[in-house]
């Protein structure tokens, strides 16, 4: 099985299992003591972006060991923030000095980030290196309420149209976004969230992870409502949802599920994916009018939706930013497709050419050059463009990134991330 694809757009229900334990709902005993000091432990010696003998920890947690752990969390991480903690016990005691001792060094809003971190590498290893949980899905007890670290949902697997089972979602993302929740003053006046919710959302879409990314992004929405970075992120995630390749997924003659599964997907037709995503993407303008990129989707959406006098405007604007790489292609290929809706196939054809210059060989803009030819009635010009298309790879046609969004960035917003959290 393709794990890339097995992970992609069909991972969109997360139904939970059960209901988490919840936090403090265990008894503090030595046992827990250790557990949370060996997790403190891997916080403090975790380099972040290496997948190391921490992460290897943490990815070894079972429910069972995240349970011995999340006994004491809710006692930790409230003395680390200086609320009042009763201490009754010998074992809380012990623990409220361990607490204590990392409210001094490194502090508590930088061992929460290096935490989050550390959580988030984890999650990452289990997606690059292929490593599936320990574990099945485990039903505790349904009356305790909610816990991060013990979180448990189910996402649907897809390959190629066809759902091929259930996977469990990876518990470091909720309890990642649940470290960072609890930042003083609030999460938001922090840059670090931003650049931590823009990186990890960047590879879940580099990865397909899209079942991951729809929680993993409401919740970015709550925390920074108005960052453009991730007001892009959500609007990216929505027109994802209006492309083809998830699109196809609502056929009946493609939709396939074993028996046992549920068929209905959540999944919106693309006219509402497509209406979600230009009000986000013009949000993320409003946020920040030189977000060339969140320009340039917007404009192509506006083309789908066969608006193409307004999708000429962005793009001209677009394009007076001097922008480069894919969105600069992007911005030629879909000002083509606007010009040539429009009737002018000149200028279409000026499009299409600077796409294939942008970045030689491309198929998609050689495509766009023999049809704006051919509509010029100039066959010659037509045959020399398919004649010269590239059949061997699509690996130099950024149209074939263009679901990806901020994926295609993800390994630099990643390094900026743990550049960042290095700095602590």
């Amino acid at each position: 099985m393709r794990r890339a694809t097995a992970f992609a757009v069909l991972a969109l229900i997360a139904i939970p299992r059960g209901g988490p334990i919840a936090a403090g709902a265990d008894k503090i005993t030595p046992a827990t003591v250790a557990a949370v000091e060996r997790w403190i432990a891997a916080v403090r010696n975790h380099v972040p972006g290496r997948r190391d003998t921490e992460v290897d920890m943490v990815s070894a947690l079972t429910f069972d060991k995240r349970r011995e752990l999340n006994a004491g969390m809710e006692f930790f991480l409230s003395f680390l923030q200086g609320k009042p903690v009763a201490i009754r016990t010998p074992a809380e005691k012990q623990l409220a000095s361990v607490a204590g001792a990392t409210r001094q060094i490194p502090g508590p809003d930088a061992f929460l980030k290096r935490a989050a971190v550390l959580h988030s590498d984890t999650a990452f290893k289990r997606h690059i290196v292929g490593v599936d949980f320990v574990e099945t899905a485990v039903r505790p007890p349904s009356e305790l309420p909610y816990s991060a670290l013990l979180s448990q949902r189910s996402l649907s697997l897809n390959r190629d149209g066809e759902i091929l089972g259930e996977t469990l979602s990876d518990w470091n993302w909720p309890f990642a976004r649940s470290l960072l929740a609890i930042l003083s003053p609030r999460p938001a006046d922090d840059p670090f969230v931003g650049t931590w919710y823009h990186a990890t959302s960047a590879f879940m879409f580099k990865r397909g992870l899209i079942g991951e990314a729809i929680t993993h992004l409401q919740s970015a929405a709550a925390v920074l409502p108005d960052d453009a970075r991730i007001l892009f992120d959500r609007a990216s995630y929505s027109e994802i949802q209006g492309l083809p390749h998830t699109q196809v997924l609502l056929s009946d003659e493609n939709f396939r599920t074993p028996v046992g599964l549920p068929r209905s997907l959540g999944i919106p037709a693309e006219n509402e994916t497509n209406a979600e995503a230009e009000r986000l993407f013009r949000r993320a303008l409003r946020a920040d009018p030189s977000f060339v990129e969140a320009r340039v989707r917007l404009a192509r959406l506006l083309s789908v939706r066969k608006r193409h006098d307004e999708a000429s405007s962005e793009l001209a604007t677009a394009l007076a930013a001097n922008p480069t790489g894919p969105v600069l292609f992007y911005a030629h290929l879909f000002a083509g497709r606007a010009a040539q809706a429009q009737g002018k196939i000149a200028d279409a054809a000026g499009h299409y050419k600077a796409a294939d210059l942008s970045f030689p060989g491309a198929q998609s803009a050689r495509l766009a050059r023999s049809q704006a030819a051919l509509l010029e009635s100039d066959v010659p010009a037509a045959l020399e463009s398919i004649r010269r298309l590239d059949r061997s790879s699509t690996a130099r046609d950024p149209w074939w990134w263009y679901h990806l969004a901020a994926g295609r960035d993800a390994d630099a917003l990643l390094r900026e991330m743990w550049d960042q959290v290095n700095r602590f």
